[in-house]
């Protein structure tokens, strides 16, 4: 049950933190799209606190999707119902699989609930990465989507390496299976 209270800190860590960055930038609810406040460099050239409000979706990759608000919380609603129901049927998970699971529901939740309250997505950390003099992630983020973003990551970790079903995983083979072909070799 320990996944739980990770859950339940991670949203609530992503919720107040949104709430005391959209309070203390004194514009929340007032930015067009793509408008950007900085409120703070933590270290320059490379990490500060930007207050924007995102309708867009991840990294604005969706911009141009019409409806996009609506596609998101449907896609949401449907993601997190598939979790929920698989966690129920689900007897024997790993503690890996359920932190994954844990942080990629959090994250899912968070963001779903500032669509649900304000149709934007509340975003503030900003990570300057220069290569050139130019800047090659210019995109703004939140708690919820590092949750996502290391749920997932872990998810993948665990699909391809962990599970007992693994891609790459080195298959044991059974005693029965080697028995029988010993004896056929005989």
């Amino acid at each position: 049950m320990w996944f739980i209270v990770l859950f339940i800190a991670v949203l609530l860590c992503d919720q107040l933190t949104k709430i005391l960055i959209a309070s203390w930038s004194g514009v929340a609810g007032t930015l067009g799209s793509g408008d950007t406040v900085t409120l703070k460099v933590l270290i320059k050239n490379f990490l500060q606190i930007d207050y924007c409000e995102n309708t867009n979706g991840a990294m604005g990759l969706f911009k141009n999707l019409p409806h996009s608000q609506t596609v998101f919380i449907v896609v949401t609603i449907v993601i997190l119902i598939g979790l929920l129901i698989y966690l129920c049927v689900s007897k024997h998970r790993s503690k890996w699989l359920n932190t994954s699971l844990a942080l990629i529901m959090a994250g899912a939740i968070g963001n779903f609930i500032d669509r649900l309250t304000t149709h934007y997505v509340r975003d503030f950390i900003h990570v300057i990465i220069k290569i050139g003099g130019a800047e090659r992630f210019p995109y703004i983020f939140n708690v919820a989507d590092m949750a996502l973003c290391i749920g997932a990551v872990m998810l993948v970790i665990y699909l391809v390496f962990l599970d007992k079903d693994a891609f790459f995983k080195k298959k044991k083979k059974e005693p029965e299976k080697e028995a029988v072909k010993t004896q056929n070799a005989e």
